[in-house]
């Protein structure tokens, strides 16, 4: 009976240790990534989508509105940023992303308008997808 109590003693300090280093190594790990420098870009079109690859055509993750701040993970990939907000992550077009927060987001201009209209989330779903598929740039 006495060796039966001293191994579970050791068995208990063994699992011990473990849990002590795997919550160590856990906790270098996450501080190492909350080291990596992220920059804040802004949404600056009405709606616009996050697609789960660096492409228009890509499964559509969620739409956000004007002045929604996201976390650039790297530099443009096929002229979409790979992109973080909250617990979201995915791609953004580069074309309706800004380094400063826009000053005349619809949203904000017209809150009334936009708040009787009642645009449900089919809606904002479209007008996002209208936002992605825009091609900008000047007429001939």
């Amino acid at each position: 009976m006495g060796n039966d109590t001293i191994q579970m003693e050791s068995i208990k300090k063994t699992i011990l240790i473990l849990l002590f280093a795997t919550q160590a190594f856990g906790q270098a790990k996450s501080d190492k990534s909350s080291n990596v420098k992220k920059t804040i870009y802004y949404v600056n079109t009405v709606y616009s989508q996050l697609h789960q690859n660096p492409s228009k055509f890509s499964r559509v993750l969620s739409t956000f509105e004007c002045g929604q701040p996201f976390y650039v993970k790297s530099a443009p990939l096929s002229n979409f940023y790979n992109v973080e907000y909250s617990n979201y992550q995915g791609f953004m077009s580069v074309d309706v992303l800004s380094k400063t927060k826009p000053q005349e987001c619809w949203q904000d201009l017209y809150r009334r308008f936009f708040d009787n209209i009642e645009i449900g989330v089919t809606e904002i779903h479209y007008w996002g997808r209208l936002q992605d598929l825009l091609r900008r740039g000047e007429s001939r």
